[in-house]
């Protein structure tokens, strides 16, 4: 569960294939109930939130504003794994369903021609209908998260 200040964060970790709650106008009090009610840890920028003893023990405040030192923190504090992985499909970065696999033929209205013409695999969330494919976006998707790892093993040498 993130809180209103880490949405950026909650896309990234989505297509890592996290299972990441998000509202975006929830009070304190509902992020922890929320949190609690579904087992969740609670991600927060909101120091106060985070000393909150209700919630000790599930809750990580993350520190950075950045999002690959946020990442970074993730990947220590709570050894999040920043890389794709079958075992962990993507999830949609909007709304957290788990996108399936769909022919061309029926999202080739919904993309880009040239996205139509030149790739032949995507996927569809079955919530809010977001198409997703293999392209450039998630190659550099795929690039800056191995420099976050690349970066976290030069600092401990």
């Amino acid at each position: 569960m993130a809180d209103a200040m880490l949405g950026r964060l909650t896309r990234w970790l989505r297509m890592l294939g996290y299972d990441t709650a998000y509202e975006k106008l929830i009070t304190d009090e509902g992020l922890i109930e929320r949190s609690l009610h579904e087992d969740r840890w609670l991600l927060t920028r909101d120091r106060y939130l985070a000393r909150r003893k209700i919630i000790r023990g599930r809750c990580l405040l993350v520190v950075s504003d950045h999002l690959d030192e946020q990442l970074r923190e993730l990947r220590r504090d709570l050894h999040l794994i920043l890389e794709p992985s079958e075992q962990r499909p993507f999830r949609c970065a909007n709304c957290n369903a788990i996108p399936i696999p769909v022919a061309a033929r029926q999202v080739v209205d919904l993309v880009p021609p040239y996205v139509a013409r030149h790739h032949d695999r995507f996927a569809q969330c079955p919530s809010c209908r977001q198409v997703y494919w293999p392209g450039t976006h998630w190659e550099a998707v795929v690039g800056r998260l191995s420099a976050i790892r690349n970066m976290a093993v030069d600092r401990s040498a």
